[in-house]
């Protein structure tokens, strides 16, 4: 959107600093442009009013669709609404500026609307990623009333109707309440617009262009008093209250390594010998038996690590298997691995070796979480998916009562090392599997990244180990940043989760296969799914669309189990529940983080039911005929 610098500064401070300093910033920019251009602006008002009066209908009519045009460009011209809608009523007498003003206001918002939620394409990608981003801070506030109170506030009006449609606020409930809202602004002008004399029309624009405004908001900042007010007459009879705060830092490293149990390498040593720690250190370790399986040399070279550095070290026991991939995460292994740390002693001193797949971490790290109330803990991920995104985070948890991760805790730990010759064992279809979670945080975060993962796809395919080390690190790398400085949630108490992108499809194909599918699989299948439907709702142009999709079919991936055509009773799809499941997963509130282009995510906080099944039957009937991609490589 090409705005003038002094409304891009007034549009910043309204999303970000104060209301009442934008409102400030505005109201001297209005005052100062009617000092400098009286004359001009006063010969052009003359003009219009006397074009008002004339008796050709024609000029008449073009001066009405005139005043309609720049009110309803006003969310991308920088035009003084106020002014304009004061002229209209002073042109037109007040029942014709009013409906004027009505028709302005209200096309305008549909075009904000619209371009917010990306349906028209070339305007829309005039918008900068920065406008997006304070567009998308202001919808994460956005409701019915936020719509309605900004309405008549200058540049806020314009980014609520943009948020509304980034965040897919319902159409019709959209067209009702700005209709509304509109009409009683409009008739505010009227009221007003018919009280200015000719001669002094334009200084009383000028007045009122600032003091509108100033009401509403005056009016929105005596509603927030009156109810703080009434907050604190109904805790006048509650007891005292007292409040306790304080901040925790944490710190672990992620270190990247190969043969982390060869005696001469000092990576692991360097975590458990931390020199304020009596010696020797007691540790306990949990091994998947997936691993087990497939490099049953592992145990004996734990048991000669450990031997090695017996003075220092004491390994309680030999490494305990763990079963494997989604098995670990019942509350009957959750109970046994409470029982052998009791049988062994463990107290808050001692640490616990997790080794394995992300499934495995997770049921260890909560029993770690919860032992004691916390355990010392070093991850060692043994799996792609492990190494780039399960065992980088601060997430525990087990599945229970039929719900996945419904049981855990934050709980980082101590350090993560990141061993690749513990991958070389792997099957293919889990060295694959893992590479869903780069190009996922490619596609929201990084587009050189995930131009880099095009370039190398047929590399990471075969698992070429240069490729699969960078892409393996690089993903580290983004979500930690995430973690830690960009995301600023690390514990997940919003709802604004770009992580979790083709997740909530993701974890109902999951448990749809009874966890026939690897998580790095669903998601890819979930990451296309949802592809498709931003494409589909305008959101997301069909070439990135198509960039995503290929390059999952091109690393290997199945974008059509059979699990996303399954259906209930009722002839519904399945996978579609995944959408409430996930909604009560983030507390009531459904935040999607959808593609709007390579390398950008928004958050959706409404989703199309009839578009995502559509967009579904595109994938589970391998006809998406948008998608020229989805024929031959689908046919393989």
């Amino acid at each position: 959107m090409k705005r003038s610098p002094w409304r891009q500064a007034s549009l910043c401070e309204g999303l970000i600093g104060s209301l009442w300093s934008s409102l400030a910033l505005f109201s001297a920019l209005l005052i100062l442009s009617f000092f400098l251009f009286d004359q001009q602006i006063q010969q052009l008002i003359t003009h219009l009013n006397l074009s008002s009066t004339t008796s050709e209908p024609f000029q008449k009519l073009l001066l009405a669709f005139l005043l309609i045009a720049l009110l309803a460009l006003d969310v991308i011209l920088p035009v003084p609404s106020s002014m304009v809608a004061l002229l209209a009523v002073a042109s037109f007498g007040g029942l014709g500026g009013y409906l004027l003003v009505f028709t302005g206001l209200c096309l305008g918002a549909n075009l904000g609307y619209w371009l917010g939620a990306g349906y028209f394409r070339l305007l829309s990608n005039w918008l900068s990623i920065k406008e997006w981003q304070q567009a998308g801070r202001l919808g994460k506030q956005l409701s019915t009333i936020s719509l309605i109170c900004l309405r008549g506030v200058p540049v806020l009006a314009e980014a609520s109707v943009l948020a509304a449609g980034m965040q897919h606020f319902p159409p019709k409930k959209f067209l009702l309440v700005t209709s509304l809202a509109n009409a009683g602004v409009a008739l505010v002008y009227s009221a007003l617009g018919s009280f200015i004399q000719e001669d002094d029309v334009l200084f009383l624009a000028v007045i009122a262009a600032i003091v509108l405004p100033i009401i509403f908001m005056g009016g929105a900042h005596l509603l927030k008093i009156l109810k703080l007010s009434y907050q604190k007459q109904a805790t006048r009879y509650s007891s005292e209250l007292l409040e306790g705060r304080f901040e925790i830092s944490y710190y672990y490293p992620i270190v990247f390594t190969e043969h982390i149990f060869d005696p001469v390498n000092p990576c692991l040593y360097q975590q458990l010998a931390q020199p304020l720690v009596e010696s020797p250190i007691k540790i306990l370790s949990f091994i998947d038996t997936g691993l087990l399986q497939s490099a049953p040399e592992l145990k004996y070279q734990i048991y000669l690590y450990f031997n090695s550095h017996a003075s220092t070290l004491h390994l309680l026991a030999d490494p305990i298997p763990v079963p494997a991939g989604e098995l670990s995460k019942t509350p009957e292994v959750l109970q046994q691995l409470y029982a052998q740390m009791l049988d062994h002693g463990l107290d808050r001193h001692c640490y616990v070796l997790a080794i394995g797949g992300g499934a495995v971490l997770d049921a260890v790290g909560y029993a770690c979480a919860t032992f004691h109330r916390g355990v010392r803990l070093i991850r060692i991920p043994t799996t792609v998916l492990a190494q780039n995104d399960a065992g980088i985070g601060v997430k525990n948890g087990i599945n229970a009562f039929g719900y996945k991760n419904l049981l855990g805790a934050f709980y980082p730990a101590n350090a993560v090392i990141n061993d690749f010759q513990l991958l070389s064992s792997l099957p293919r279809r889990d060295q694959i599997a893992g590479l869903a979670e780069a190009v996922k945080v490619a596609v929201i975060k990084d587009q050189v990244f995930f131009q880099w993962l095009e370039q190398h796809a047929d590399a990471l395919a075969a698992f070429e180990h240069e490729a699969s080390r960078y892409a393996i690190r690089r993903c580290a790398e983004l979500h930690l940043e995430h973690i830690t400085r960009t995301g600023g949630d690390p514990f997940e108490r919003g709802n604004g989760r770009p992580l979790d992108y083709g997740h909530w499809a993701a974890h109902k194909l999951e448990s749809l296969g009874q966890h026939r599918l690897r998580h790095g699989e669903a998601v890819a299948v979930g990451m296309a799914l949802d592809a498709v439907y931003s494409s589909l709702s305008g959101l997301l142009p069909k070439a990135d669309a198509e960039r995503l999709l290929r390059l999952l079919l091109k690393l290997g991936f199945c974008l059509s189990p059979p699990e996303l055509s399954l259906r209930d009773p009722q002839g519904g799809l399945q996978v579609l529940q995944g959408l409430e499941d996930f909604r009560q997963h983030l507390g009531g509130q459904l935040s999607i983080p959808m593609l709007h282009q390579i390398g950008t995510s928004v958050s959706v906080h409404h989703i199309e039911r009839s578009l995502m099944e559509q967009a579904l039957l595109q994938l589970s009937m391998n006809a998406a005929s948008d998608f020229s991609l989805l024929t031959e490589q689908y046919a393989k």
